[in-house]
């Protein structure tokens, strides 16, 4: 009764037979280039975390979007991910960053360089956006690379 080969599934005992010694020599060069990915991709999430643009979003005092602008807006930052050239999502993230100085709240959007061209655009109809050549005094969140190995 054992011995009866299935006909769909062919002479499976003869295929693994076959197959198990290559096995053995190609699970190495897999888990190789698996790792190799895993360090490339931290490699370039990390250099784009290093490399990042902030621009100064400005209000005029009649600020008040409708609801399409916001998600006009919305959709704009989802296209940075899109626009930051191939960088894993954790380091083409977008961060609003808010800061009081002086009594001033000012709101600073963060991004990669790479996608600079979709954070300096325009959202909202009311609001300026300055950039780093127009105010020096916007610095961009470094992240201190991790010692040890990656």
């Amino acid at each position: 009764m054992l011995d009866v080969i299935h006909p769909p599934l062919g002479d499976l005992g003869l295929v693994l037979s076959l197959v198990t010694p290559y096995a053995g020599g190609v699970a190495p060069v897999v888990m190789a280039s698996w790792l190799g990915r895993k360090v490339h991709r931290a490699r370039r999430a990390r250099a784009a975390l290093a490399d990042r643009v902030a621009v100064e979003l400005v209000p005029t005092s009649t600020f008040d979007p409708s609801e399409a602008e916001v998600a006009r807006w919305a959709r704009q930052l989802g296209r940075v991910h899109q626009a930051s050239g191939g960088v894993p999502a954790r380091g083409s993230a977008v961060r609003l960053r808010y800061t009081a100085e002086t009594g001033k709240m000012r709101c600073y959007l963060e991004g990669a360089r790479t996608a600079q061209a979709v954070l300096t655009m325009p959202g909202f109809a009311e609001v300026e956006v300055r950039t780093q050549e127009d105010r020096t005094g916007i610095q961009p969140v470094r992240f201190p690379a991790p010692e040890g190995p990656a």
